[in-house]
């Protein structure tokens, strides 16, 4: 297989023959040894009676249905798994991302690159979406120490020893672009437009991209537990200042009025930095009980057109 062509789909029904249509005209000109690879991410519309339907007739696509929803980035290594290609590529299904740029990165590819990302010079999102990114890549990159494009997503096509690797990968939280893009290897990026959405509206609202944000610094960086150590050397410098300058109050006799407010104040707001520090600890702790108990990143309920 030369090329296999890999989509999450999540409220996918209206979308999914437009999808698969636009895919085929794209590809066909560069070979005809390619599979598209369906990935139902337990979507709550007929997103799987629609995949089955278009297997029925086209064997180039493969369906593949989880047996529940697991999130993006375990519906992409699910696909991932299944594509047997030279070169994998990743689109998400609700159009945004255009099958027509992919022969542009797939040639790209061909020049020797393991990874061929689009990079969004042009966005059709809301100005939240686009302001919550700019926040997310900003903090990633300080707690991380990475240097990220907030313009490249997943959209990308990799060859397949770069595919082999991220799937051997046995992290349990993970994240698709941050996580592909610490396997090294050569890369590079390909301009392109990204689309409105032809069907609905996103699932990620603000509670998934604050879940996700936090997952993947959590999942990828240990620099918010170094924060948290600074935070406490600082407090515990200043509480120590504190205390020489009491005592010098004391007998200097500057303490006429005994300060309730400032003591309280001083009492809440470093109890509040250790409960943060707590809280930052337990979620690291968590992403361990998690990773210990070695249950599977996704699991596969049926399959269609998938040999073997």
């Amino acid at each position: 297989m030369e090329l296999s062509i890999v989509s999450p789909v999540y409220h996918g029904e209206k979308m999914l023959e437009e999808l698969v249509r636009r895919i085929h005209e794209a590809i066909r000109p560069l070979t005809d040894d390619y599979d598209i690879i369906l990935v139902n991410d337990c979507s709550p519309d007929n997103s799987w009676e629609k995949i089955t339907e278009i297997c029925s007739t086209d064997k180039k696509v493969k369906g593949i249905n989880l047996s529940r929803n697991f999130g993006q980035p375990y519906a992409i290594t699910a696909g991932l798994s299944y594509a047997k290609g030279n070169y994998v590529a990743v689109i998400d299904c609700d159009l945004q991302n255009k099958p027509e740029d992919l022969p542009a990165m797939y040639r790209k590819a061909k020049e020797g690159y393991d990874i061929v990302s689009a990079r969004r010079v042009v966005r059709d999102d809301t100005f939240l979406k686009r302001m919550s990114s700019l926040a997310f890549h900003k903090a990633y990159d300080f707690l991380s120490g990475f240097e990220t494009d907030k313009a490249v997503a997943e959209f990308g096509i990799y060859s397949q020893k770069v595919v082999k690797v991220y799937c051997s990968i046995p992290e349990y939280s993970r994240s698709f672009v941050e996580l592909i893009h610490t396997l090294g290897f050569k890369k590079s990026t390909v301009d392109v437009y990204h689309d409105h959405r032809l069907e609905g509206k996103s699932s990620y609202n603000l509670r998934r991209l604050l879940t996700l944000s936090y997952n993947s610094i959590i999942s990828n960086s240990n620099r918010p537990l170094h924060l948290a150590v600074s935070v406490g050397l600082i407090m515990s410098v200043l509480s120590f200042l504190m205390a020489i300058y009491n005592i010098f109050a004391k007998f200097a006799g500057l303490n006429e009025v005994e300060g309730y407010t400032s003591t309280i104040f001083s009492i809440w707001f470093v109890g509040g930095i250790i409960l943060f520090m707590m809280g930052v600890l337990g979620l690291y702790i968590g992403k361990i009980f998690d990773q210990v108990k070695g249950r599977p990143v996704f699991i596969v309920s049926e399959t269609l057109n998938v040999e073997g």
